[in-house]
Formats: structure tokens, C-alpha cells, sequence
């Protein structure tokens, strides 16, 4: 099967980031607001802005905008089965999220959007930085922003060589399963629902196909489209320099941070995400 079939095989048979039903997703999001981890997102968000996300997934990111913060918001993904739950999880909520079964590659919507997500999704695609460059395009109004996360090379390095490094030793997948869930608890992550806990270990360790990026690498595209970077999570959403040197001098130390992180113990998936307005 080609890298496409394969990643859409994986996850209809069990989606990243899944509960055990919706009644429990929509608990979890009027019980806690996942977006307050992206303050530059959350900004957008309180001005009620039309909203796309790309790879929604089950819906978490358009619930909690429509839930949180009444947001006009929809999504699109390419595996019928979450769309399924996301239509589930609005029902539950009473929200107006749409959601829709698309590939983001092929999909060209009537309207731009004020804002446009996509968060961990474009690197388990067969051309990550030709989805930035069909988000920036086609799906963004001039002036809007795409806030995008993705993994990042040198973050996710550790990360990635821990499990490698057991599988050499010939772990078995339940050995890996426990130690991927040591880590999550060492997180703070709470450890209550097994089809979740399941859901993001196999998307991070038994995952068909991934790509890693950095900053450096998309400043180039995200000029030529005619985007601006506003905020990064590589500065903890500080103010962008006017020398971009000083950000990519800061990626480049996310390995050593990611590698002291597991020796502690905790969980490091090796993620970044920046937000970029339009402005061409």
C-alpha cells in the first residue's frame, strides 16, 4: 500500500487522541480547555474568527473552539471514522461544529477561513511541506493566520531513539506499551482511560509513517507564500525577534531539553507549532 493507504489504514482502526465514547470526549472538554496550551491560538480565538481545522481528528480542537469560546468553526480529515465521533462529541456539546470526510490535499473550500489549524497531522502526510504550502494558498484569508504543529526534528530525536533502542533490545510490544505509559504518568498525564492511553501510544510509537521538521526549514516557504511568523512554541510564544537567527539558534537546543526530559522520566513527543499571518 502506498504511505496514504497505510496511515488511513492505522488510524480507522483505532484514532489518535480516542476515548472510549463521545459522552467522554465532551466531558473532557467542558471539564478542561485544551487550547489555553496555545495562548497565541487562544487570542485568535476570543475574537470569534471563522475557523478550518485540517486533520481534526475527533474533534477536540473544533469542539473546544465552538464549546469555549463560540467560534464558527470546521473540520476536515480524510479517515471517515473520526468524523464520525466529531460529529458525536458536538451532539453531546450542542455546539455547531461541522465536520467534514476530505482530503486536505484534494479539498478546495468555497470560502477562506480567518483562521486555519492543523496540529499533528501534515507530518504523518506523504508531503508535509506541500500541505503547509495548500493551507497557505488555498485555505487562508489574506490577513488571516494558520497556526500549524508539527514534530520537530530535533526535538523528537530522544524521544524516537528510546523506543528504537528498546526494540533493538527486543522488547515486546506490551513492554513498550508500559513504558510508554511510565512516561505519560512522570508527565502528569492522568492514566484513567485505556482506549485513550492506547490511541496515542500507537500513534507515537507503532505510527506506519512520520516525517520531522524545523523552523529553519519553513521560513523560506512561509516567505514565499507571503506569511509572516508571529509566535512559536520554540520560544514559549515570546516575541519573534527580528533576526530569525536567534529562534533557530533555540531549536537547535530542543534535543538536549527533550533528552533530559525522558531521563527524568517524562513524556516528550518532540512537537512544535508556529503561527503565521498572511500578509501577501
Amino acid at each position: 500500500m502506498s504511505a496514504r493507504a497505510d496511515v488511513l489504514a492505522f488510524y480507522r482502526e483505532l484514532p489518535f487522541n480516542y476515548r472510549t465514547n463521545a459522552k467522554q470526549h465532551a466531558d473532557e472538554l467542558r471539564r478542561a480547555n485544551p487550547l489555553l496550551d496555545y495562548p497565541p491560538l487562544v487570542a485568535l480565538l476570543r475574537e470569534r474568527p471563522s475557523l478550518l481545522d485540517v486533520g481534526c481528528g475527533a474533534g477536540w480542537l473544533v469542539n473546544a473552539a465552538a464549546w469555549h469560546y463560540g467560534c464558527a468553526a470546521r473540520g476536515i480529515d480524510f479517515n471517515p471514522v473520526v468524523v464520525e465521533r466529531a460529529r458525536e462529541v458536538a451532539g453531546e456539546l450542542g455546539t455547531q461544529g461541522r465536520f467534514e470526510v476530505a482530503d486536505l490535499f484534494e479539498h478546495r473550500p468555497a470560502e477562506k477561513f480567518d483562521v486555519v489549524t492543523s496540529m499533528g497531522v501534515l507530518h504523518s502526510t506523504n508531503d508535509c511541506l506541500g500541505g503547509v504550502e495548500h493551507i497557505g494558498r488555498s485555505f487562508v484569508a489574506h490577513g488571516g493566520r494558520m497556526f500549524i504543529g508539527l514534530y520537530h526534528e530535533y526535538a523528537r530525536r530522544p524521544f524516537l531513539a528510546h523506543f528504537e533502542a528498546m526494540r533493538r533490545r527486543g522488547a515486546s510490544e506490551d513492554a513498550m506499551y508500559a513504558e510508554f505509559r511510565r512516561l505519560r504518568v512522570g508527565s502528569g498525564v492522568p492514566d484513567d482511560d485505556e482506549v485513550f492511553a492506547l490511541s496515542w501510544f500507537r500513534d507515537q510509537v507503532l505510527h506506519p509513517h512520520e516525517t520531522t521538521h524545523t523552523l529553519a526549514e519553513l521560513l523560506p516557504l512561509l516567505s514565499d507564500l507571503g506569511y509572516r511568523v508571529e509566535s512559536t512554541s520554540i520560544n514559549d510564544f515570546g516575541p519573534v525577534p527580528a533576526d530569525p537567527a536567534t529562534l533557530l539558534f533555540a531549536e537547535k537546543k530542543l534535543a538536549e531539553h527533550a533528552r533530559r526530559a525522558l531521563l527524568a522520566g517524562r513524556f516528550v513527543p518532540g512537537f512544535f507549532v508556529f503561527q503565521a499571518r498572511r500578509t501577501g
